[in-house]
């Protein structure tokens, strides 16, 4: 918002510039996260096979264990399903388990019917929720075909919505197709929240009464801080939290508003979709929602585990 708040003077102002203070710790976290070490624990080794139900039909040969340890290392190395069969194939020769790894079929297969774990069970969230969505391109021509060729782009997109913490954890993680409003997607996230939270912030694409309500049904002493539209005005009980913040803006400005709310605590969604798309790609790598969904959750994992090697602390100077 202060962006726009000063898009006419903006090449008068000059750019911010930031210091990290932790430049040691964060550095060190950088380099773990490329750090090549691959090891199986004794009870994913157990788990990596189920056992025999007695149930009639065949059983399955892999766990759900087997299948999200597979699509995550894809997620982390990109690779495509047919060289992730290959590489794990040659981690456990390296390591010399008696395991077997799931074929490129079966993960395509398997990753439709995976229990979705809740990223919550696996962290220590925080008190505030913050939620935006981005798009993810699944197939279509890049600019360069564009306008070389002169082609049109005939793209196809996903929608991913994300919730985060103030600790930039990702804390909920939901993918929808571009028919699917931002507001239409909070109830999904804000079931796979189990753990207490105070506050709810999102952009003004969340603002209206659907999300309120959603939010305080689940949470009824949240604090939900989406800023209203410029033309909004208030209910008639005006007694509501909109109904505050449109007293707030018009009486001491939309800035003062952002800063009294804490509303510029929403960068940090914007922060983790930028880390997404950089560490993964932009683009998804199956082809039909169901497999897409589980690529997603399993980028989301693994993305929480690399925020949790460490993040940079800066200041503005």
């Amino acid at each position: 918002m202060p962006y726009k708040y000063n898009e006419k003077i903006r090449d008068k102002i000059d750019k911010p510039r930031y210091k990290v203070t932790n430049w040691p710790a964060y550095n060190n976290a950088l380099r773990n996260r490329g750090d090549f070490t691959v090891y199986f624990t004794e009870e994913a080794i157990a788990e990596w096979h189920p056992a025999k139900t007695g149930s009639r039909g065949s059983p399955q040969k892999y766990s759900a264990l087997a299948i999200e340890t597979s699509l995550m290392i894809r997620q982390v190395f990109r690779l495509p399903l047919r060289q992730t069969q290959g590489f794990m194939n040659s981690l456990i020769t390296a390591l010399d388990i008696d395991i077997t790894i799931p074929d490129f079929s079966n993960l395509s297969k398997r990753s439709v019917a995976l229990p979705r774990h809740k990223l919550t069970q696996e962290l220590a969230p925080g008190s505030i929720v913050i939620v935006d969505s981005t798009g993810l391109k699944v197939y279509g021509k890049d600019e360069w075909h564009q306008e070389k060729h002169e082609v049109a782009a005939r793209r196809t997109w996903r929608k991913l919505h994300l919730a985060v913490d103030e600790n930039h954890q990702i804390i909920a993680c939901e993918l929808t197709t571009p028919e699917t409003g931002d507001p239409s997607a909070v109830p999904d996230l804000l079931d796979q929240i189990d753990t207490p939270f105070d506050t709810f912030i999102a952009d003004g694409a969340y603002d209206g009464d659907p999300v309120c309500k959603a939010v305080l049904s689940l949470k009824p002493d949240a604090q939900v801080i989406v800023p209203p539209h410029k033309t909004a005005v208030c209910s008639p009980a005006g007694d509501s939290q909109r109904d505050n913040h449109i007293k707030v803006i018009d009486q001491y400005g939309r800035i003062a508003w952002q800063k009294k709310t804490g509303y510029g605590l929403r960068n940090y969604v914007e922060l983790a979709m930028q880390r997404y798309k950089r560490i993964f790609g932009n683009t998804m790598k199956a082809r039909q929602l169901p497999q897409q969904k589980a690529e997603a959750l399993a980028s989301a994992v693994a993305l929480n585990r690399m925020t949790d090697l460490g993040m940079p602390v800066s200041v503005k100077i």
